[in-house]
């Protein structure tokens, strides 16, 4: 016991850890909408894995100290390079037990997350329901003043054990994360596949997104979005990694191919025939963001709702749309007259554009714009573009 205890004090001083990072997914779209952090010990010795290391922490009187320099360093790298990603959240995992010490709620103040380019919007408690906790009633109540401030709350490995019902009836998370053991070989167990789908109905009905751990197969990632489960994690998207990656090809066009095939078959069996599915999306998301900082978040909203009218406008009845993220309107059209209903549309956009720029802007061709390295940027005009799936 000496050497473990030896070993984790070396750890803790020496700043023995370093964060990696593995991508949440859109299985819509294949977009990422956030990472989890992840910490691993640095040339482990008697200590090999985190879970071992928290637990001696625990053992020693030091979780908060660990809680600590393991945030730190995951900070300290999306500072680095997470920021420069657009929108993305940063899922963290919190011990239940110092949540609502007033060391962490000091350690989360604005001005913190400011120092790191971060909003509290975009950062998200994952708490486990495996973890015991103590104090429920404090617990509780702290998860609601974090909720209030604009943090968002993820129940972790959902369905590992009895307790979770309670939890997610008492705290309302914005995410439940499905325990990877419930996902394994889903699409050969009927047990398994009824209790997903029955998360995914009770998320639709509250309001909460799910997301599935621990995809390791393509037939698993087929099922997942048959079933209609809004995000996925695991290797088969993408293995945790230093750096903020993308996901692999091969899961992306997965995920493509079979949701277009799903909303195909679904257009089909309502008797309209042949369709294409169509995405239309903002073609370069740093000239909205760019929009936004000159002109403002409501003018930019302006844009966006610009945008779906545009498309609503010229569908007919038979023809179904619907928002997938903040700049993306997905459309299932008739094959015969799609191409002139895709022409149509951003031709209408890139008339109305012009009434959301100033007279010189517009005689420019570009806005200028100050991006977070402080440095002054030209930035193009607002264009939308289209892609065709199926």
């Amino acid at each position: 016991m000496k050497l473990l205890k030896e070993d984790f004090i070396d750890i803790l001083e020496g700043q023995r850890i370093k964060p990696f990072f593995q991508p949440i997914v859109s299985l819509v779209d294949g977009r990422i909408i956030g990472y989890e952090a992840l910490s691993r010990v640095v040339e482990p010795k008697k200590i090999s894995n985190t879970e071992e290391l928290f637990k001696l922490a625990g053992l020693y009187g030091k979780v908060w100290d660990l809680e600590q320099l393991c945030r730190n360093k995951i900070l300290e790298k999306y500072c680095e390079l997470f920021c420069r990603k657009d929108n993305r959240k940063l899922f963290i995992n919190v011990n239940p037990m110092v949540i609502h010490d007033k060391k962490f709620q000091v350690g989360f103040t604005i001005q913190y997350l400011n120092k790191y380019e971060l909003s509290m919007d975009n950062v998200v408690f994952e708490v486990t329901e495996r973890s015991a906790v103590e104090d429920v009633r404090g617990f509780k109540e702290t998860i609601r003043h974090y909720k209030k401030q604009g943090y968002k709350i993820a129940i972790d490995d959902v369905g590992s054990c009895y307790s979770g019902l309670n939890l997610i009836c008492d705290i309302v998370p914005h995410y439940l994360k499905l325990d990877m053991e419930l996902i394994r070989d889903i699409h050969k167990d009927t047990i398994k596949y009824a209790m997903v789908k029955s998360m995914v109905e009770f998320s639709n009905l509250t309001g909460i997104c799910v997301i599935a751990e621990g995809i390791e197969k393509e037939e698993e990632l087929k099922t997942l979005i048959k079933l209609g489960v809004h995000y996925g994690q695991g290797f088969f998207l993408r293995t945790p990694n230093e750096d903020f990656k993308e996901i692999y090809p091969k899961a992306l066009d997965v995920i493509k191919r079979a949701n277009s095939k799903k909303n195909a078959d679904k257009y089909r069996d309502s008797g309209v025939g042949d369709c294409k599915v169509v995405l239309f999306k903002i073609e370069n998301y740093k000239a909205l963001r760019a929009y936004r900082r000159e002109y403002g978040d409501e003018k930019g909203d302006e844009i966006i709702n610009r945008i779906r009218t545009i498309v609503s406008e010229n569908l007919s009845d038979d023809d179904t749309m619907a928002m997938i993220n903040e700049d993306t309107v997905i459309c299932i059209l008739p094959e015969k007259d799609y191409k002139i209903k895709c022409e149509t549309i951003l031709n209408q956009f890139r008339k109305n554009i012009r009434d959301y720029y100033t007279p010189e802007d517009w005689q420019r061709g570009y806005i200028e714009s100050t991006n977070k390295r402080e440095e002054r940027k030209k930035y193009p005009f607002i264009d939308i573009c289209t892609e065709r799936v199926v």
